[in-house]
Parts: structure tokens; C-alpha cells; sequence
């Protein structure tokens, strides 16, 4: 924020007075704090503003000049104030506008920030800055399709704002208009190549199934990747665009190095306003952890509400041992008041509103709080906070559940695996040290429901067919993956394939791949979302999952076994590519897992005629209860073991370091 504002009208009477020889009162103090904060003294120059505005309190310059020096001293509170105050005394004055919204902004405050930013006067031109930040906090909230035209509305005015083009790429992304979104981002790395937003624009191609362009994209993604190796990297970059597109696990781990710099870079230089000062990493640097009878665990995540990672850990948080830790759910994420939600927040001990906090802010109040460890359960996923764990708020960070990779990271010390999925062979395809359960990664729930199987009648599929599924999202399905499933289908006549492709375009887009490749339109079916209880019934409806690769199914895959659905998978390298095979292990069917595509074509048709050995499978997974994958007590006593182990390990001073496990060792 400059410290140079506009003619307002208090500005302006100040002006005419000084030219008749009455100078404006506090003039001098404000001139002079002017001039120390251009110099960096901003505790002097907060003071020589601070007499400005006692001296002329309706003065909206001094107000704003003294906003500004409060942030750039990160006192938000103070800053929010003057910021406030400026503005209100002249709501013509744009820049007074944008600090009090960027100050909101900063604190999560975007409902208030977009309000006061459409309280400026309507005669007030709107510039750039202005329209980037409305449009910033209309994504904020949820709201693409405003932000789209504010977004569109800047473009129109400045048709190359790198900016702009890329936030409009993720508008249209969320409303499901990927194609238009990765044009966005290939536009943007024509204009600046070193960004990396060809990254992008490969993801969203990827969304839309058009592989002519993911193709096209290759020489601008290896492109990218140079840059990135070279130091560069855009702000906002997302390693986990990568997963789906390759099974490179090194580049993964350095996509996910540059991003993570840059965000603890922002996040450590005060970019996001509180100060803060990491404690020593050794023991004594957390006495309040210490003090402690429990060890006290912390959860942060976006997603305590109806979604995946909650039901996956629901039952374990109630499980987990109360007499040995003490457990805090911070939540940045929407309310859906959902009995999920309702049942997530009396299985803990606290449960931490943090949506409207700083990070700065929710560092603190974790570290206050004397959290031992503190898991993140989001990664680089949608509505991340790993900014928090930049910040260093507790003694043992760890990443567990819903990044399928690693943070590439200096503040996350550990990645909870498995002896399948994390062997620690691959230790070095992540930045953390590797902490193996004996049996899975995965939690789940026994108290989840399991209806009774829907009719195919009603699901649009034929009584007689052999139903190949595949409930993966559509940027899972590359190119080779759909070929090796039309290769199936040639030689098992009359199979069907039923994916959950719901958005028009990318089933057309599908259609035609499939009819290039010789498979009639009706042979692929195409399933719609529905409720999570709806969805479980039509699973047994099919006979064999096909998974995609190198991304292959999680959560999908724990619902298709759960409710009897077999699933073949290829195991990869990366993290990504290897969950289902852990999943497949935990339930006994390690046979289902193969090691290239010619075994897995030829494992799919097999299985299709071979009645006995179907039967077989699905009589193997008829009591889900049975079966180790879905037994939580086993679980959480394994995961409890685990935590004691890694606070162990740092309350006697030790570093971080690989814990291995093996199956034949569980509890």
C-alpha cells in the first residue's frame, strides 16, 4: 500500500488552507511520518501519524497513511482501525477501500472484505487492483460464476493480466467448465513460460478428457519443470496436478519442493499479516506440551463436514484413547451442520472454528493450546492451510490421509504409509520421514452404512453383461488408460463400461475416443452423482472395478470393497499410484494387484469368464467385518502405537526418523 493517496475532500480543504497560509493541523507530524516510513522507520513514523490524527481526526489521509504503516508493522488489529476509519470518512477514497478489504481479506474476513469493497462510491471508477481483489473474494466465498465476469471484466480492460487469466482459469475449473479452464492456463504459459501454469492446463485438459491437448501441453509442462528445477515457480502452483499425469515420483517430490518454499517463504516474511516467531525446535521450545498429561493431537483440514477424509476417520477419533491423548479439530472449512459433522465434533475433546483466523493467528492459538502433534490432513489439496505448519506451531507435524504425495516440505516431519504403499525403499521420493502402520494408511468406519444392492434396471445397465466400473473422478483417466479399457471390451463380448462422468461434454468426448476404438456408443454407460448412500447401493451392481492409473482410486476403492465390488488395480512408483494396492492387501486379495498393463488386461478378461473364480472373490468379500482392511479397532490401537512412537522420539531430543513397520506386526 503506498503511502501516497488521492485528492480527497478532507485532503483537498487541507490543501487550500496551507495556500492561504493555515496549514492543515498535524500536517507536519503527517509529512514527517510520511518520510520515516519511506525510510523504514515505521515505529517513528507511526508515532509522528499517530499525532497527525489526534490533531485532525477527520482527516482520511492520515487516517489511511497510518493504516498502512500499522500493517507493514503487522499490527492488523490497529491497522484494521485506521483502515476503517480512513474510509469511512471518505468513501470515494479507493485506496483506503482496498486497505480495509485487504486487511479483512488477510484475517478470512471475505464476506466483510467483498462488502466493503462494494460500499465504494459508486461514482468512484473501479481500476485493476480493485477488480482483482473483488473477483479474489468472490472465489473466496464460493461464488465462481461473479467471479468469472469480474474476472472477465478485468480481462476486457487488460487483455494480458497473467493474473487475472489464471484466477479465471480456477472460476471456470469450479464450475465444471475445465476445457475453458485450461485455456486459460495455456494462455498464461505462452505469456510467461517460467510460470508453470502449463501444469495447469494439462490438469484441466486431463478434466475434460481431451488428450489431444494434454498432449500438446507436454512441451510446455517439461518446459515448466525445467523452470521450476531452475528456482522459479508461480505463486499458488499445485504440485497435485502432476499425480494424474505421470508416475514420476522425483518429479513430484520437486513440483512439491518449489511450492513449498514459496509458501513458507510468504508465510515465515509475515505475507499473511500477525507476527510470529517459530519456537526452538528442541523440547524446551514447547513447555507447554510438556505439561501435559495427554499428549495432545491436532487435526487440521477444510474438510470436517460430509466429505471423504471425514468418513474415512470419523471412527478412529472416537476410538482413540482418551486417557492418553487429547484431541483438537481445527476447522477452516464451511458448517454444513451434517450429522457427519455432528458426529465429528462430540468424537474430540475440542473442536477450533478457524475460518475467519490468520494463519498467523491459528499458529498461535495451536501452539497456545500445546499440541504435540499436529496432523495435516490436507496436503496440497482444495483449501489447504500447510501455511499453519510453515509457521512451525507445534513440536511433531505430520501429513496423513489426504495427499496422495509428499509436501516437498522443511516443516512436515513425517508421512503416515504403510509397508505397501511407503516401502522405505522410496524414502527418498519424500521430503518427510516415512512412518509406517503395520496394515494400511487408511482408517474406516464400521458403523458406516451398507445397503442393500439397487437394480441394474434402474441404473441404466444390461441384466446379462459383464459390468466393468470405474467411479475414479475424469482427469484419472489418461489416454492409455482408456485404450487398454476398450481393448477389454473387444475381448469380452457384450461387457459394458459404467464410469461416473456425469457433465456432458466429457461423456461426448469419451463417446467418440470409444468409437475411434471401435466400441459401440451403448457399451459405455455413464453414472451420475448421487448420495453417498445411493452410490453404495449400485456398486455391487457391477463385477469388476478397473482402476485407473498412475491415479488411482482411494476412498473409491474402500467403498467398492466394502460393499463386495472387487477391484483390479496396477501398482506404480508414487504415492498416487500405489493406495489401492494397499487397500487390495488389507483385504486379502493381493492377487487383484499387478505390476504392468499387459497383466492387468489379461487378469480383466480373465476374471470376466472365469464364473468360479468371481464367486470366489465376491464370497471373499461378503462380511466386510471379517476382513482386517475395515477392522478399526485393530486401527486406531496400530495409530495410537504410532503417535506415542513419534512424540517419543522428540521429547528425548531425537530428530525425526524412519519408523518402519511390517504386517505380520500389527497392534
Amino acid at each position: 500500500m503506498s503511502l501516497a493517496a488521492p485528492a480527497t475532500p478532507a485532503s483537498r480543504a487541507a490543501s487550500l488552507r496551507i495556500a492561504a497560509g493555515a496549514p492543515e493541523p498535524g500536517q507536519q507530524h503527517w509529512s514527517r511520518g510520511v518520510a520515516l516510513a519511506r525510510e523504514g522507520r515505521l515505529d517513528a513514523a507511526a508515532a509522528a501519524l499517530e499525532r497527525a490524527v489526534r490533531l485532525a481526526p477527520r482527516n482520511a489521509l492520515y487516517w489511511l497513511n497510518l493504516g498502512s504503516v500499522r500493517r507493514r508493522q503487522r499490527r492488523v488489529d490497529e491497522a484494521l482501525r485506521c483502515a476503517r476509519y480512513g474510509f469511512e470518512l471518505d468513501p470515494r477514497n479507493i485506496l483506503a477501500c482496498h486497505l480495509w478489504a485487504e486487511l479483512l481479506r488477510s484475517q478470512n474476513r471475505h464476506a466483510q472484505a467483498l462488502q466493503v469493497l462494494q460500499s465504494l462510491h459508486a461514482e468512484v471508477a473501479r481500476d485493476e487492483q480493485h477488480l482483482l481483489l473483488e473477483g479474489t473474494l468472490q472465489m473466496a466465498l464460493g461464488a465462481w460464476q461473479a467471479a468469472a465476469a469480474t474476472f472477465l471484466a478485468l480481462l476486457a480492460r487488460t487483455p494480458a493480466h497473467i493474473e487475472a487469466y489464471q484466477q479465471l482459469g480456477f472460476a471456470l475449473a469450479n464450475l465444471l467448465r475445465h476445457a475453458d479452464a485450461s485455456e486459460c492456463f495455456r494462455t498464461v504459459s505462452l505469456l510467461e513460460p517460467q510460470l508453470g501454469s502449463a501444469i495447469y492446463s494439462a490438469h484441466y485438459s486431463a478434466w475434460a478428457c481431451d488428450w489431444a491437448a494434454v498432449a500438446a501441453d507436454e512441451p510446455r509442462l517439461a518446459q515448466a519443470m525445467l523452470c521450476l528445477g531452475e528456482g522459479g515457480g508461480a505463486p499458488g502452483f499445485s504440485p497435485f496436478c502432476l499425480l494424474s499425469l505421470n508416475d514420476d515420483a522425483a518429479m513430484h517430490r520437486q513440483a512439491a519442493a518449489v511450492a513449498a518454499r514459496h509458501l513458507a517463504r510468504e508465510a515465515r516474511s509475515g505475507q499473511f499479516d500477525g507476527a510470529w516467531v517459530a519456537p526452538d525446535p528442541g523440547p524446551d521450545g514447547y513447555p507447554a506440551v510438556l505439561a501435559s498429561a495427554r499428549c495432545l493431537i491436532g487435526f487440521v483440514s477444510a474438510d470436517f463436514r460430509s466429505h471423504a477424509t471425514s468418513m474415512l476417520l470419523v471412527r478412529t477419533l472416537e476410538r482413540l484413547d482418551r486417557s492418553r491423548f487429547e484431541l483438537t479439530l481445527y476447522s477452516h472449512g464451511r458448517n454444513d451442520d451434517s450429522p457427519l459433522r455432528r458426529r465429528l465434533q462430540a468424537a474430540v475433546d475440542h473442536f477450533v472454528e478457524c475460518g475467519e483466523m490468520s494463519v498467523a493467528e491459528q499458529a498461535r492459538r495451536i501452539r497456545d493450546d500445546g499440541v504435540a502433534i499436529l496432523v495435516d490432513l490436507s496436503g496440497y489439496t482444495a483449501s489447504s492451510r500447510l501455511s499453519v505448519f510453515a509457521l512451525r506451531p507445534a513440536p511433531v507435524q505430520v501429513l496423513w490421509l489426504a495427499y496422495p504425495s509428499t509436501t516437498g516440505s522443511d516443516f512436515i516431519d513425517y508421512v503416515i504409509g504403510d509397508p505397501v504403499l511407503t516401502p522405505l525403499a522410496h524414502a527418498d521420493d519424500f521430503s518427510e520421514k516415512i512412518a509406517q502402520l503395520p496394515l494400511c494408511y487408511e482408517p474406516t468406519d464400521e458403523l458406516r452404512e451398507h445397503p442393500e444392492a439397487s437394480t441394474r434396471a434402474a441404473a441404466g445397465l444390461p441384466e446379462g453383461a459383464f459390468v466393468y466400473a470405474c467411479f475414479n473422478q475424469s482427469y484419472k483417466i489418461t489416454e492409455p488408460v482408456f485404450a487398454r479399457w476398450c481393448r477389454i471390451l473387444h475381448a469380452v463380448p457384450g461387457s459394458v463400461l459404467w464410469l461416473l462422468v456425469p457433465q456432458q461434454q466429457i461423456q461426448n468426448a469419451l463417446r467418440a475416443q470409444a468409437a475411434a476404438r471401435g466400441i459401440a456408443s451403448g457399451r459405455v454407460v455413464f453414472a451420475p452423482f448421487v448420495a453417498p448412500t445411493e452410490h453404495l447401493a449400485r456398486l455391487p451392481l457391477a463385477d469388476l472395478f478397473l482402476d485407473t492409473f498412475p491415479y488411482g482410486a482411494h476412498t473409491t476403492c474402500s467403498d467398492a470393497l466394502w460393499m463386495g465390488l472387487p477391484v483390479l488395480t496396477q501398482i506404480g512408483r508414487s504415492f498416487s499410484a500405489r493406495v489401492a494396492a494397499s487397500l487390495l492387501h488389507a483385504v486379502g486379495l493381493p492377487d487383484l494387484v499387478v505390476a504392468d498393463e499387459q497383466d492387468y488386461e489379461r487378469l480383466a478378461i480373465l476374471l470376466a469368464n472365469d464364473e468360479v473364480a468371481m464367486r470366489d472373490i465376491r464370497v471373499h468379500l461378503s462380511d466386510p467385518l471379517s476382513l482386517p482392511l475395515f477392522d478399526n479397532a485393530r486401527f486406531t490401537a496400530n495409530l495410537e502405537t504410532l503417535f506415542a512412537q513419534l512424540f517419543d522420539r522428540w521429547s528425548r531430543g531425537l530428530p525425526p526418523a524412519a519408523i518402519e513397520s511390517h504386517r505380520n506386526g500389527a497392534h
